[in-house]
Protein backbone atom coordinates (compact mmCIF):
# COMPACT_ATOMS: atom_id res chain seq x y z
CA UNK A 1 0.00 0.00 0.00
CA UNK A 2 1.47 3.41 -0.94
CA UNK A 3 2.16 6.00 1.76
CA UNK A 4 -0.66 8.48 2.35
CA UNK A 5 -0.08 12.04 1.16
CA UNK A 6 -2.71 14.78 1.60
CA UNK A 7 -5.15 15.81 0.17
CA UNK A 8 -7.50 12.97 0.81
CA UNK A 9 -9.22 11.01 3.52
CA UNK A 10 -7.17 10.31 6.64
CA UNK A 11 -6.46 6.58 6.80
CA UNK A 12 -6.87 6.69 10.59
CA UNK A 13 -10.20 8.49 11.08
CA UNK A 14 -11.59 9.13 7.61
CA UNK A 15 -11.71 12.94 7.89
CA UNK A 16 -10.59 15.07 4.96
CA UNK A 17 -6.95 16.17 5.16
CA UNK A 18 -6.21 19.35 3.13
CA UNK A 19 -3.28 19.69 0.75
CA UNK A 20 0.12 20.33 2.40
CA UNK A 21 -1.23 19.45 5.87
CA UNK A 22 1.37 18.10 8.26
CA UNK A 23 -1.22 16.11 10.23
CA UNK A 24 -4.93 15.33 10.35
CA UNK A 25 -6.89 18.13 12.06
CA UNK A 26 -9.30 15.63 13.57
CA UNK A 27 -7.19 12.81 15.02
CA UNK A 28 -3.64 14.18 14.80
CA UNK A 29 -2.29 11.28 12.74
CA UNK A 30 0.73 12.28 10.64
CA UNK A 31 3.51 10.85 8.51
CA UNK A 32 5.76 10.32 11.54
CA UNK A 33 3.05 8.40 13.41
CA UNK A 34 2.37 6.26 10.38
CA UNK A 35 -1.20 7.53 9.85
CA UNK A 36 -2.57 4.87 12.17
CA UNK A 37 -5.12 5.00 15.01
CA UNK A 38 -2.95 3.32 17.63
CA UNK A 39 -0.11 5.84 17.21
CA UNK A 40 0.78 7.76 20.36
CA UNK A 41 0.49 11.23 18.79
CA UNK A 42 0.75 13.03 22.14
CA UNK A 43 4.00 11.38 23.15
CA UNK A 44 6.53 13.93 24.34
CA UNK A 45 4.04 16.77 24.94
CA UNK A 46 4.26 16.42 28.72
CA UNK A 47 0.49 16.38 29.15
CA UNK A 48 -0.86 15.44 32.61
CA UNK A 49 -2.60 12.13 33.12
CA UNK A 50 -6.39 12.32 33.25
CA UNK A 51 -6.41 11.07 36.85
CA UNK A 52 -3.92 13.73 38.04
CA UNK A 53 -5.48 16.68 36.20
CA UNK A 54 -7.47 19.17 38.30
CA UNK A 55 -9.42 21.48 35.98
CA UNK A 56 -10.26 24.06 38.67
CA UNK A 57 -6.61 24.31 39.71
CA UNK A 58 -5.61 24.74 36.05
CA UNK A 59 -8.13 27.55 35.48
CA UNK A 60 -7.03 29.38 38.64
CA UNK A 61 -3.37 29.04 37.70
CA UNK A 62 -3.86 30.19 34.10
CA UNK A 63 -6.48 32.89 34.59
CA UNK A 64 -6.03 33.90 38.21
CA UNK A 65 -8.36 33.54 41.14
CA UNK A 66 -10.28 36.62 40.12
CA UNK A 67 -9.65 38.59 43.34
CA UNK A 68 -8.27 41.99 42.31
CA UNK A 69 -9.18 41.55 38.65
CA UNK A 70 -12.81 40.82 39.48
CA UNK A 71 -13.04 43.84 41.82
CA UNK A 72 -11.49 46.08 39.18
CA UNK A 73 -13.95 44.86 36.55
CA UNK A 74 -16.90 45.41 38.90
CA UNK A 75 -15.67 48.95 39.70
CA UNK A 76 -15.44 49.92 36.01
CA UNK A 77 -18.84 48.37 35.31
CA UNK A 78 -20.40 50.62 37.96
CA UNK A 79 -18.52 53.65 36.60
CA UNK A 80 -19.97 52.90 33.16
CA UNK A 81 -23.50 52.57 34.58
CA UNK A 82 -23.22 55.87 36.48
CA UNK A 83 -21.86 57.67 33.41
CA UNK A 84 -24.71 56.32 31.30
CA UNK A 85 -27.25 57.53 33.86
CA UNK A 86 -25.59 60.96 34.04
CA UNK A 87 -25.63 61.27 30.26
CA UNK A 88 -29.28 60.21 30.09
CA UNK A 89 -30.17 62.78 32.76
CA UNK A 90 -28.22 65.46 30.90
CA UNK A 91 -30.07 64.72 27.68
CA UNK A 92 -33.52 64.42 29.25
CA UNK A 93 -33.33 67.19 31.88
CA UNK A 94 -33.93 70.07 29.40
CA UNK A 95 -37.21 68.44 28.35
CA UNK A 96 -38.51 68.50 31.92
CA UNK A 97 -37.86 72.20 32.48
Amino acid sequence: MPAFKPPGQCPACGEWVPRNAAACDCCGACASSGWKMDADVYDGLDLPDQEDFDYNEFVEKEFGGGGKEQKRRRFWWWVAVLLALAMAYGLLAPMWH
